[in-house]
């Protein structure tokens, strides 16, 4: 069984996580003759549970897990420390930070549909303005941020003189129809996505030339000239014409609006290891999980076995939501953006979050309904309906049975014997 991502502190580090690398750079200092030296390097984890961390690990405890760990690879993780995330223009808002150690154990997992290949916290581009003049240390601003949008005015790369020697630079606008704005990317970053905007555009069909769309990610604001400005940090991404779901529905978007290319104009407005004892998991039925409704029981974990008696196909398996790690509220489609009510922030795509639906699972005269699921109907999830699996639940006060991780045995494993995790970070709620 795994820890959330969601849920982890610093109260001890014997922490079990599974998660999805989606992205990794390292930290450098420069001196004044230009000479770099690695401080470190950072990982950004993501789970299935839709919450991203940033990782950092030191320079000395590198060694030990650099061969290891492969951007895009999920990976289950034990034995880190944590602490609060500080600094500036920090990658992701999650309030804490993943520190490895040489005792940090670290094993390659198979690919898991359950977790995303990505996760942004865009920001809508018509916003960024009101972002850039809300910070309160405009030169170290808390965040970094994420934007999606049309890539237009490309200019390929060329070389500029720097105190550190000639540096490749290359500059681009992003749009939405509406707004758009001036980035700057700087060395390796403008060189691999010339190379990159020179490739999609060799795809292209004569006269049928369809938007770009570009995401930068944990980019860096400022205003110059009544324009804002965006720039690039050693933790900046571009990913152009990415195969996700961001970058159809940014193209749907700017097709429904009836995009036009813009011209050149701009526009305005350390914790000690703690040894954990480990709880015995009590093992009941449905009947008796019911019935365990005094507070006593909150946030304790439960095994069920239960039989699958059928899987729900006919509601949407994914649904808009926020973009952030602590908010799974729906978000409202108006004016062409995407509106978060508990937030009140706007987004230019939503967060692609997995919806609710249903099977059922029968013991004892008693039907559950388990919630989440991924992006096109799993035939592994088809194959569970007949078949006996194992169910940890826990009581929160609404009683309602929350993170529970399901496992199902192989077709020749025992109607008890728990197998491998398909399912995980489930809500289930009883059904009458």
């Amino acid at each position: 069984m795994f820890d959330q991502l969601s849920s982890i502190d610093a109260s001890r580090t014997t922490w079990k996580i599974k998660a999805r690398v989606t992205r990794m750079w390292p930290s450098v200092s420069v001196t004044d003759n230009g000479t770099e030296t690695m401080k470190g390097y950072n990982l950004v984890l993501l789970d299935d549970d839709d919450c991203h961390v940033h990782v950092f690990v030191y320079a000395d405890n590198w060694k030990y897990h650099a061969n290891k760990i492969v951007e895009g690879g999920v990976f289950v993780i034990s034995n880190f420390y944590t602490k609060d995330a500080l600094g500036s223009l920090r990658p992701v808002s999650s309030k804490f930070c993943i520190n490895f150690s040489p005792s940090t154990n670290i094993e390659r997992d198979e690919d898991d549909f359950m977790i995303a290949t990505h996760k942004f916290e865009f920001v809508d581009l018509s916003d960024l303005f009101v972002v850039v003049n809300a910070y309160e240390k405009p030169d170290s601003p808390d965040y970094s941020t994420d934007v999606i949008g049309v890539l237009v005015d490309f200019e390929h790369v060329w070389k500029i003189k720097t105190m550190y020697g000639l540096k490749d630079i290359c500059k681009f606008r992003i749009t939405d129809g509406r707004d758009s704005h001036k980035v700057t990317l700087w060395g390796n970053l403008a060189v691999t996505t010339d190379a990159r905007v020179k490739e999609v555009k060799a795809g292209f069909k004569d006269g049928e030339e369809e938007p770009i769309i570009v995401i930068a990610s944990s980019t860096k604001l400022k205003i110059w000239k009544s324009s804002v400005q965006i720039s690039t940090l050693p933790a900046s991404k571009i990913y152009i014409n990415l195969d996700h779901d961001f970058v159809f529905a940014m193209r749907q978007r700017v097709r429904e609006e009836g995009y036009v290319p813009f011209d050149k104009t701009t526009s305005s407005p350390t914790t000690t290891d703690v040894k954990e004892v480990v709880p015995v998991i009590e093992t009941v039925t449905l009947k008796e999980l019911s019935e365990k409704t005094s507070t006593d029981f909150l946030k304790m974990g439960f095994m069920c076995k239960v039989k699958v008696k059928s899987v729900e196909e006919s509601d949407n398996w994914w649904y808009g939501s926020c973009n952030k790690n602590d908010c799974h509220e729906e978000v409202i489609k108006f004016e062409g953006k995407y509106q978060c009510a508990r937030y009140q922030k706007n987004y230019p795509v939503p967060q692609k979050r997995l919806s609710k639906n249903k099977f059922s699972l029968y013991s004892y005269q008693y039907k559950y309904v388990t919630l989440k699921d991924p992006a096109s109907y799993p035939p592994p999830l088809k194959q569970i309906a007949g078949r006996e699996i194992t169910v940890k639940v826990e009581l929160t006060d609404d009683k309602i049975l929350v993170s529970s991780t399901i496992s199902v045995p192989s077709q020749s494993d025992g109607a008890g014997t728990p197998g491998s995790a398909l399912l995980t970070s489930k809500r289930v709620k009883k059904e009458k």
